[in-house]
């Protein structure tokens, strides 16, 4: 789960907030009727067109590969410590210093909808790749890509007034090859009904509102795609089977890589537009 990055101020930020806990679900709807929306299909061909950084993401950690797309990266800390967590059964280990990620946000909310990315994700232990929809109230649903051994696949949703962690993610059937080696297409499609998640196309989890129990993503949110490095806490590095080894590494950056993102907005509930 992301940290949502403060494009428009505190401010701004706080009053989201308020509104999204008090107004009832029904009203979130009427409002989010005339939320604009943009319609888009990025390509990724030397711009960030329509896209902003994460806050502590900077130009250092991504480039443009030469035939086409984005190459998101996690660079190496400045040093490294491994550290082992006492109070655990299992004495994890976790790395006192994290590597620098990379995060990128679109621009435009959307209040239901649906979108894909087509990805490659890393392929080391500990690193954590991310295609995320994600509201300022908290709401996020998501898939989260790990490696080393097996891999695994897991899809996510979170309603942000009770967030509750190890109830609502599911592990998938990984496809037939490992996501570090072929791109795949990731696809979420939001309605205030269900959530569909979808890889190349094919519909591989659903869960509708009644089974959420109204614990369900209502909040105008936006796409959110990023590379992390989770070996900073000792249960965040065992989930993503890490911590990374730098030294083993001998501080070669990690990669992951995006080639095509596209934003479909509901027009039932969005003013759309197209970039």
């Amino acid at each position: 789960m992301l940290i949502p990055f403060t494009s428009i101020g505190l401010v701004a930020i706080f009053s989201s907030l308020v509104q999204a806990h008090f107004i009832a679900p029904d009203k979130l709807q009427r409002r989010a009727e005339l939320q604009k929306c943009s319609n888009s299909d990025s390509k990724f061909q030397n711009s960030l067109d329509g896209w902003i950084l994460e806050r502590g993401s900077t130009a250092d950690n991504y480039e443009f590969a030469p035939d086409g797309g984005l190459v998101m990266k996690i660079t190496a800390p400045e040093k490294h410590q491994r550290l082992f967590d006492n109070s655990s059964i299992e004495n994890l280990p976790y790395n006192k210093y994290e590597g620098k990620g990379f995060t990128f946000n679109a621009t435009s909310y959307m209040q239901y909808g649906k979108f894909s990315a087509k990805l490659k994700s890393a392929n080391v232990p500990g690193a954590v790749t991310a295609v995320i929809l994600i509201a300022d109230n908290g709401d996020e649903i998501d898939f989260e890509i790990l490696t080393g051994g097996d891999q695994t696949i897991t899809s996510n949703y979170f309603w942000g007034q009770k967030i509750v962690y190890g109830v609502n993610g599911r592990t998938i059937d990984p496809p037939a090859l490992p996501a570090c080696d072929q791109f795949y297409t990731y696809g979420i499609d939001w309605s205030p009904d269900r959530i569909i998640w979808t890889i190349d196309g094919k519909e591989i989890r659903t869960e509708t509102r009644k089974q959420a129990n109204g614990a369900y993503p209502t909040g105008a949110a936006r796409v959110q795609i990023g590379l992390w490095d989770g070996s900073g806490v000792s249960g965040t590095a065992q989930w993503a089977r890490g911590p990374i080894n730098w030294d083993e590494r001998k501080n070669e950056d990690i990669r992951a890589y995006v080639k095509d993102v596209t934003i479909e907005c509901s027009p039932k509930t969005n003013k759309v537009t197209k970039k």
